[in-house]
């Protein structure tokens, strides 16, 4: 398959589901001006336009009038199922849910229905590609291009904001960017995402800021088995501080079981040959011993 920001680059056509909300009228222009390219708004029952972009009813109309090829979800989290498997019955090929909390089992439908799309979410800030695109609401003042690009691939939005806030005041650029999201089942897997993030020609490192809770990190790990990266890897796991009877922040970060420990995280990351750190600034700093 095309890696994501050539086909983004040259074939991006983006509707927004739920575009006459006010999390996605908010978020318009600077979407806009982050080099997306949004050609129609689905609001079902209702046509026109908002802000200059065409209204469709659903997303078939859409794509039918538009070519749209991707999504972004800003609908009520009730409606985020029917939302998806529209637009994956309409053959988009990618969909950001930036909603939070989508109950688990509609979560689950939705990934079952998925073959060809890419999903990325629920309750993420979205993703984007330096120079191409932003489906979501991360800062855009910090995609920019440095004399190094690093892919940020995340379990928590704000937490990544401040990792990219280090990376962009110490001159590093961010290639793609990537929130994997908070709600318990992820539509798509930091493994998945790790794989989107490498494929990038500009990553020439990956951060990945993870967080106790959850299995994520050790399958990542087991995945990368014997620690053969094309790249360096540098994580932040956050969380060592919190007792595993007291769940806290997404609901993703929950530990059950004694699956989701801080420490089993670290070490598992380690053994796969990642640089493991305690905070943004020393993530940074072994990033620039390194490169």
């Amino acid at each position: 398959m095309t890696p994501l920001r050539e086909w983004l680059a040259a074939e991006q056509r983006v509707v927004i589901q739920g575009i006459s909300g006010r999390t996605a009228r908010g978020q318009l222009p600077v979407l806009r001006e982050a080099g997306t390219n949004i050609v129609a708004g689905v609001v079902p029952e209702r046509r026109g336009e908002i802000d200059g972009i065409p209204l469709f009813p659903t997303v078939a109309d859409a794509r039918s009038a538009t070519g749209c090829n991707a999504s972004i979800v800003t609908v009520p989290p009730e409606d985020v199922r029917s939302a998806c498997l529209e637009a994956i019955a309409a053959g988009l090929r990618l969909v950001v849910v930036l909603t939070e909390g989508v109950p688990v089992l509609d979560a689950i439908a939705i990934k079952r229905a998925a073959r060809d799309t890419l999903l990325v979410g629920a309750n993420t800030p979205g993703m984007a590609v330096q120079g191409v695109a932003k489906l979501g609401f991360m800062p855009s003042n910090l995609l920019q291009r440095g004399d190094v690009d690093v892919a940020v691939v995340s379990r928590s939005g704000t937490l990544s904001y401040e990792v990219a806030l280090e990376l962009t005041r110490r001159g590093y650029g961010i290639s793609t960017w990537i929130g994997v999201g908070g709600d318990p089942v992820p539509l798509l897997d930091l493994a998945g995402a790790v794989r989107i993030a490498l494929d990038d020609p500009r990553t020439r490192a990956l951060v990945i800021v993870g967080e106790v809770g959850g299995d994520a990190e050790e399958r990542l790990a087991d995945e990368m088995g014997g620690g053969v990266w094309p790249v360096p890897v540098y994580a932040l796991v956050v969380g060592r501080a919190i007792s595993p009877e007291r769940p806290m922040g997404h609901a993703g970060a929950t530990i059950r079981g004694g699956v989701g420990l801080y420490d089993t995280k670290v070490a598992r990351l380690r053994a796969a040959g990642v640089r493991v750190n305690d905070t943004p600034w020393e993530l940074v700093d072994a990033l620039a011993r390194d490169l």
